[in-house]
């Protein structure tokens, strides 16, 4: 009887769990606004975090630069959604930590079975086969379009050619949920939340940037919906609420776009 009854229990929470899933392939997401192009060159290193406010009002911009001797400086800026550019401050807000943890963590904010599995393999990569964060997944210059961030300067034939030539074996470490690659970096450790962001707590839901650079929002049951005309994204970030979805678009060697979208679950 015991065991009728905690089976029954099991069931029914399971029940109940899938009822409360949020179905990506229903969400309505709006086309996204572009909000203001930032000049990375002025903002000095590469981008490796983005994080909203509490109250949406502000996104937190963290850069990374790293010297000859493999020394990291870190500097931390913020902007409002009025188009001005991201201002300089001392060191992140208090609200950028906690939002980074659960945005970026292995498994889906009160959800710990949806987990990203990270495997890690020996392969051969060649000069224009970058990651899909592009430069800063890569550990090193990139000479090419960063594979799943949708194009970028390229490379000319010659240069193609030329890096058809001098492939290697590199270290690279794959991100999946449910067979999905949701990043690869090579010959670095894996940054997480660099290629993707978890929806709010017990949503089921993540957004990621793809092979082709375009972003995708999925649910735990793996049912999926792009975002209408993204391409070349990086750093997907939800609100608390789940209402708006931030990310950042290549525009340009030393350039991108903030666009926000509004997503839409639902009514039950």
């Amino acid at each position: 009887m015991a065991l009728e009854t905690v089976a029954l229990i099991v069931a029914l929470g399971t029940a109940v769990s899938a009822a409360q899933a949020t179905d990506a392939s229903k969400l309505a997401i709006s086309a996204p606004a572009a909000i203001v192009e930032i000049d990375v060159g002025k903002l000095k290193g590469e981008l490796v975090r983005l994080a909203w406010s509490p109250d949406a009002t502000e996104i937190y911009l963290q850069t990374a630069e790293r010297d000859s001797r493999g020394n990291v400086k870190f500097r931390h800026f913020v902007m409002g959604l009025n188009s001005a550019p991201p201002k300089g401050v001392d060191q992140e807000p208090a609200w950028a930590g906690p939002y980074w943890a659960w945005k970026a963590a292995q498994a889906a904010p009160g959800l710990p079975a949806w987990k990203i599995q990270i495997e890690q393999e020996r392969k051969r990569v060649t000069a224009t086969s970058t990651p899909m964060a592009g430069n800063m997944a890569r550990g090193e210059p990139s000479r090419g379009a960063a594979r799943g961030t949708g194009g970028g300067a390229g490379v000319s034939v010659e240069e193609a050619a030329r890096a058809a030539e001098q492939s290697q074996t590199a270290n690279v470490f794959t991100l999946k949920l449910k067979s999905e690659v949701i990043g690869e970096f090579v010959n670095v450790p894996a940054m997480p939340g660099v290629t993707f962001g978890w929806g709010p707590a017990n949503s089921g839901l993540i957004a990621f940037a793809n092979r082709e650079g375009r972003v995708v929002i999925m649910d735990d049951q793996g049912r999926k919906k792009e975002v209408p005309s993204s391409k070349s994204a990086l750093l997907p970030g939800w609100t608390a609420d789940g209402k708006r979805l931030a990310y950042l678009e290549r525009t340009g060697k030393k350039k991108v776009m903030l666009r926000i979208a509004d997503i839409t679950a639902p009514t039950p």
